[in-house]
């Protein structure tokens, strides 16, 4: 009998041609996550994770996917979301991820596109639509945060702080994160909603990589690589299969 597809997306923790940017000469072919998962669950895949890849390109290259093939091949739609401040654009076919935006410092950049609690309220459309669609047309779907939603994002690397200065900013996020329509509707096939983990949620990065030692070791790259090396998308894989069985 035919394998059903596992359609999967993300970013650089996600994408099957990663190759790190501090260890040029690593070999980093190891089986990403989606590819370890299909296996566990016994089905093909479509790896369509891609390096600094924002909310945005997650979302598009899902519904792409979802367009092109037919439905009853789907067995399962499972995205691995990104920050919120990353933005993605299509010039001639082609997508690319703005460095000007998704690096750092974030603030430089919001009269262009637009400041952090609109980051958040997209990426929330961007969950609640793809969960919607989905449950419309019966295609399996569990999503989970890959790195914290907006952590970092206030981050100068010239200046070696965060430039808000205080706490009044992330209230004022998390304040448009509870009042956003969408932060009740999302249901329980999101893993680790609400993402964060002060938030009573988890994301990959903080919950499931990174943590167990002072350097995040073992499940990364090295410490100044935090990509998941082989053990990590193993960890992955076994982390999000686990939570799809309980």
């Amino acid at each position: 009998m035919k394998r059903k597809v596992l359609i999967a997306s993300g970013c650089s923790c996600t994408n099957e041609l990663f190759s790190s940017d501090h260890h040029h000469d690593m070999d980093c072919t190891w089986p990403k996550w989606p590819e370890l998962l299909a296996e566990k669950l016994d089905m093909d895949f479509i790896n369509l994770g891609h390096s600094g890849a924002g909310n945005e390109y997650i979302y598009s290259s899902i519904l792409h996917q979802i367009a092109e093939i037919n439905l009853d091949d789907i067995g399962l739609v499972i995205p691995a979301w990104t920050q919120a401040q990353r933005k993605d654009i299509k010039v001639r076919g082609t997508w690319r991820h703005l460095d000007a935006v998704r690096n750092y410092p974030y603030q430089k950049h919001i009269v262009q596109h637009g400041d952090i609690n609109y980051r958040v309220e997209q990426s929330l459309l961007f969950y609640y639509s793809l969960q919607e669609i989905c449950k419309s047309k019966k295609i399996p779907l569990y999503q989970f945060q890959m790195l914290p939603m907006f952590l970092g994002f206030d981050w100068d690397p010239v200046l070696k702080k965060h430039t808000s200065g205080d706490q009044e900013e992330s209230k004022r996020i998390l304040q448009s994160f509870y009042s956003n329509p969408y932060y009740d509707q999302i249901d329980d096939t999101f893993l680790g909603w609400p993402t964060e983990n002060y938030l009573g949620g988890f994301n990959i990065k903080m919950d499931v990589l990174y943590g167990y030692d002072e350097k995040g070791l073992p499940y990364q790259i090295s410490e100044i690589d935090t990509h998941p090396n082989a053990i990590g998308q193993i960890k992955i894989a076994e982390y999000i299969y686990e939570k799809i069985n309980e």
